[in-house]
Formats: structure tokens, C-alpha cells, sequence
């Protein structure tokens, strides 16, 4: 499963004023939708409803012009225990076009974050804060915390007290939820957040998913190969070595935005775009196949990759224009992810030479 990006239109619908008790005891915080039916907040804003059988209201201020009102209960979780996070069951379903999903993306110092909320000073219109993680709290770090996440924060406002529930966003994903603020002189100096590890048993135990992180590339650009990635044992390197082609530098780098593209597509799963990256996968093989027929080279494959590539560079804009916005040198690395499935090569008994080349190696081919 794959998660996408929140949108501001999405964040703001989807969390709520919480109000748990009446008049000026009650305790006011924020909680967000995670579907029709589900909210999560933070524990501690609904004590009063287990110690004082107070009820408890969410108010959505964004969805219509006038505030929808649900009144809620938390899900029994006696079975896994304490959690510093409640999920609470409306009496009366939301319908959104999209409600916030958890991803299992791994937060690192300094990312940057956001959230939105209603702090009690800005109860009426709501407040989005943002700025850095300032750690991670591990375990074996001495002091007892219920949270795992300190934020740093630049907001002019003296205190968050009310934001606790608050959906944690980091680079655009769901990845904890807001629990309280560290006061010094009256003033928030810091927040702090729970992170997924923390409650993934609360999620898990109330069918609430945790999406996986896909790396999200943008399809038209051109990325360098990371240094850390090595080709040196791939199949596709093996053919051309085979071939007698060992300047390949450039073919490395167009197998690896290929395999960045084709990821890419296939974590989407949207047909479509599936389907067009299947035509021009056969097309590119088709284009090798006329070229290979005739090509009679059983040693060197120079001069047989030099013509392929010529005619994928003449026909990218017409025959193999797609509908995906890939780059020619994405579409030069499809030939080389297809050499790596051995669907193509670069003499004429491409796999006889490919054994031979790994024997003479002292490797196997199998």
C-alpha cells in the first residue's frame, strides 16, 4: 500500500475542536478523522470521561459553513493495555472525500513538520504550526516521557495548551500525533509528539493502517546514481562486459532512473500508467529485436547497442512517445533492465556468450 500526500483542504476538514465536559471545566484539545467513524486524540484530553462519565463532543469547523457536531466514545483497548493516544468512535458517521492515513515514514532529526489544531487561544479559527523535530527520545534515555518527539517551534503564541490530539505531519505524512508542550515562564518552549512506534499495537488492535512509505520520485526528472549503488555483480553489467562493452558508466545511470521510474509507477498501481509502461517496455524490446535479427557479432556488441540507442533516440517523440512523461534516458535504461530480465543482449548468441564470459570469470550464470 502506498500513502499520499496530505493537502492542506484534506488536513483542515478532517480535524476537529474536542470538548470533553461542560462550561469552563471542560477540557478542550483536537483530534483528527482517520475515517467515517474513527478520530484519534491524545489520552490525557479525555480523562474527565473515565473519571467523571463526561461526555465528550468533536467540533468540525471546516467541512460546512456552519460547525458539525459529533458526539464520541473511546474504543475499549483494555486488551493491549495503556496507550497515550485514544481512538473514539463517533455516534454519527463523517463522509470526506479522503481522511488522514498513518505512514510508517521514519522520522529523522531536523525534517521539517507541521500541524494544525485549536489551541485554546486560537479556538475559533484553529492554528498550523510548523518547523523541526528537535530529537528523538530513545529509550534509554534517562526521564519518563510519554511522548518520543521534541519539536522545536516559532509561533508567536504563548501557550498550545488545547493542540494535544493534533495530527503530526512530516514531510507531508501522517507520522504521530501531538501530546503536549514544555512551559518555562509562562511560555511554550517546546512540543512534544508520539511517534507511530509508540502506538502501532493501538493501531493494529483497531484495524486502523499504517500505510508504507514509498519514495516518490517525479517521473520527467533526471537523477544522478547514488553513490553507494553498485551494479558491479548486476546481469545487465555481465551482458555488457560480455559484449565487449566496458565503458558503462552511462548505462548504469539510465538503468538506474529506469528502475526509479518503473518503482515509481508500480507503487501508484494506477492502471493506466501501468499499462502505458507495459507498450513501451514491448516497443523498446521490438526496437532491439529488428536491429538484433541481422546484427552477427558473436564478441563485440558496440556497435549494436550504438544503432539501438540511435533509433530510441530518433523515434522517443513518436513511437515511443508515452503518456507517461518519461526521459529518453529513462527509456534508453528500459533496454538495460530488459537485458537484466536476459529478455535481450548485445551479440548475436547473447546467453552462449554471457555463460562463457562468467566461467571464464569463475562465476555461474544459473
Amino acid at each position: 500500500m502506498t500513502y499520499m500526500n496530505l493537502i492542506d483542504n484534506t488536513l483542515e476538514k478532517a480535524v476537529a475542536r474536542l470538548i470533553c465536559g461542560e462550561g469552563t471545566k471542560a477540557e478542550k484539545a483536537t483530534a483528527f478523522l482517520v475515517s467515517s467513524n474513527k478520530a484519534v486524540t491524545a489520552r490525557h484530553a479525555i480523562e474527565d470521561y473515565y473519571n467523571q462519565s463526561k461526555e465528550i463532543y468533536l467540533e468540525f469547523l471546516n467541512i460546512d459553513t456552519e460547525p458539525v457536531v459529533r458526539k464520541a466514545t473511546p474504543y475499549d483497548i483494555s486488551p493491549i493495555g495503556s496507550s497515550p493516544v485514544s481512538v473514539l468512535e463517533l455516534e454519527e458517521e463523517i463522509i470526506l472525500d479522503t481522511y488522514l492515513e498513518f505512514s510508517d515514514y521514519q522520522i529523522e532529526k531536523d525534517d521539517k513538520y507541521e500541524t494544525y489544531g485549536y489551541p485554546v487561544v486560537k479556538w475559533n479559527v484553529g492554528e498550523r504550526t510548523n518547523s523541526y523535530i528537535s530529537r528523538r527520545i530513545e529509550r534509554e534515555m534517562t526521564g519518563f516521557y510519554d511522548w518520543d518527539i521534541d519539536l522545536k517551534h516559532d509561533s508567536k503564541i504563548e501557550t498550545f495548551r488545547g493542540l494535544s490530539g493534533s495530527p503530526l505531519i512530516v514531510n507531508g505524512r501522517l507520522v504521530g500525533v501531538i501530546l503536549a508542550e514544555s512551559v518555562a515562564n509562562g511560555k511554550a518552549i517546546s512540543l512534544g509528539a508520539v511517534s507511530i512506534e509508540k502506538i502501532t499495537s493501538l493501531l493494529q488492535h483497531l484495524d486502523i493502517p499504517i500505510y508504507t512509505f514509498t519514495e516518490e520520485y517525479e517521473l520527467d526528472e533526471i537523477y544522478e546514481l547514488d553513490e553507494g549503488s553498485d551494479y558491479s555483480d548486476a546481469v545487465f553489467v555481465a551482458k555488457l562486459e560480455s559484449a565487449s562493452i566496458y565503458d558503462h558508466e552511462d548505462c548504469q545511470e539510465e538503468f538506474f532512473n529506469a528502475d526509479i521510474a518503473k518503482s515509481s509507477i508500480e507503487s501508484r498501481g494506477f492502471r493506466p500508467e501501468l499499462k502505458s509502461l507495459s507498450n513501451l517496455r514491448f516497443s523498446i524490446k521490438s526496437i532491439w529485436k529488428t536491429e538484433h535479427r541481422n546484427y552477427k557479432e558473436e564478441v563485440d556488441g558496440n556497435e549494436l547497442l550504438k544503432i539501438v540507442y540511435k533509433t530510441v533516440e530518433q523515434l522517443s517523440e513518436t513511437t515511443l512517445k508515452s503518456d507517461l512523461p518519461l526521459s529518453l534516458i529513462v527509456k534508453k535504461g528500459i533496454l538495460h533492465q530488459l537485458s537484466d530480465e536476459c529478455k535481450v543482449g548485445w551479440v548475436k548468441n547473447y546467453k552462449k556468450r554471457l555463460n562463457e564470459f562468467m566461467e571464464a570469470k569463475g562465476q555461474s550464470n544459473d
